[in-house]
């Protein structure tokens, strides 16, 4: 019986990393022995999960409540045609498992609240984070602050995306080093985000950030230098350019206080879908009402998208509205929709404060189309 600490497979599988200068037996040996939390396994934890599997690191947590969608297959390179409608962490932990079976991998099928952050407790090396709304950030951010955990951020946007890594400030250090945290940098949500749902990404965007965290992540768990700490990587896709933001804590913030209350942590659920009160329409109301002949449907999206594929009405960008506003008859209830539902709100909000009655597809043209596909109708 061998008392090494790999295997013969193993040390094959990682002898790049072990011929590797700086790196070597010392590093992979902390790689195997790390344990890393990853919330979120979509366009951002797909390429992170893969490598990080891939390198050695011992073992990963899994952290989401989504199913696979066909919308997820442009940039989510761990799934396949068979896994829409399945489990992203249970997916993915095959995936990851076939991949590397050396390791361990749970998979927590949960959104990521505060409730199991405080289940969760302390038991890793590492947090990543690979969500897609700021609400989550923080309550990672306070989850890592409450237990002296570093975490690396990203997040992407169309054609760019950034990048950070948070050290929790050791308050019992005597260097007087005083660490940025996401609050520090973020003291309040940007009213105007918006997700992939509503704003588009291009394909690769997700893999180049993911890629950047891996970088970070077996860099910190196996000992080499971490420049990211307090500094916010800036990357553009569409221009190629690479900016680094030094970052400073903030005075008053979270993360200069002693302790860390959990459960005070702003964490609301966030849902990808848009509603507008009373005047939204699930895809079964909408296409009952649309045939009405009372109603009349408007397409408030960009013209190549209209071009591209569009389910009838009127098309009339959101930019056009306002000014086109007297095309409209003031007699009949117009029922907006765009791609994610997030345009046609406003559209809808727009037309009510002219005196128009308007109603909203909920989820858009995305939330129609995967209703229609689930109920055979396409």
């Amino acid at each position: 019986m061998s008392d090494t600490i790999f295997s013969a497979n193993e040390w094959l599988r990682y002898s790049r990393h072990i011929q590797l200068s700086s790196f070597g037996a010392d590093g992979q040996i902390k790689l195997k022995q790390s344990r890393v939390l990853m919330i979120g396994s979509g366009g951002l934890g797909a390429p992170v999960s893969l490598y990080l599997a891939a390198a050695g690191v011992g073992h990963i947590t899994l952290v989401d409540d989504d199913d696979v969608d066909l919308s997820n297959l442009q940039r989510q390179i761990i799934f396949s045609v068979e896994d829409i409608g399945k489990s992203k962490v249970f997916s993915a932990k095959k995936r990851l498992l076939g991949l590397n079976p050396e390791i361990e991998i749970d998979a927590i099928n949960q959104y990521f609240s505060i409730e199991l952050a405080l289940k969760l407790g302390d038991n890793f090396d590492l947090v990543i984070d690979c969500t897609d709304n700021f609400s989550t950030r923080y309550l990672i951010n306070d989850y890592c602050l409450k237990n002296r955990l570093p975490w690396i951020y990203a997040s992407i946007h169309q054609y760019s995306g950034q990048c950070a890594l948070f050290v929790p400030t050791n308050k019992h250090a005597d260097n007087n080093e005083s660490n940025a945290c996401f609050r520090c940098v973020f003291p309040d949500a940007p009213e105007d985000a918006q997700d992939c749902n509503s704003a588009g990404v291009i394909g690769v965007l997700p893999g180049m950030l993911g890629l950047f965290q891996a970088n970070e992540a077996l860099k910190l768990l196996s000992g080499l230098p971490t420049p990211l700490k307090n500094h916010l990587m800036l990357f553009d896709a569409k221009h190629l350019t690479l900016q680094k933001i030094t970052l400073k804590a903030s005075t008053g913030c979270l993360c200069q206080k002693a302790t860390i209350n959990l459960e005070q942590s702003t964490a609301p659920q966030v849902t990808c879908a848009s509603t507008t009160a009373d005047n939204s329409l699930t895809p079964d109301r909408f296409n009952l009402r649309r045939d009405d002949d009372n109603t009349a449907v408007i397409d408030v999206r960009s013209i190549s998208e209209h071009q591209g594929f569009h389910i009838g009405g009127t098309h009339i960008p959101l930019d056009q509205l306002g000014e086109r506003a007297d095309e409209l008859s003031p007699t009949v209830t117009h029922l907006c929709y765009c791609q994610s539902g997030k345009r046609s709100e406003k559209a809808v909000k727009l037309l009510l404060e002219k005196g128009f009655k308007a109603e909203n597809l909920d989820g858009g043209l995305a939330n129609w189309l995967k209703h229609a596909k689930d109920n055979n109708q396409i």
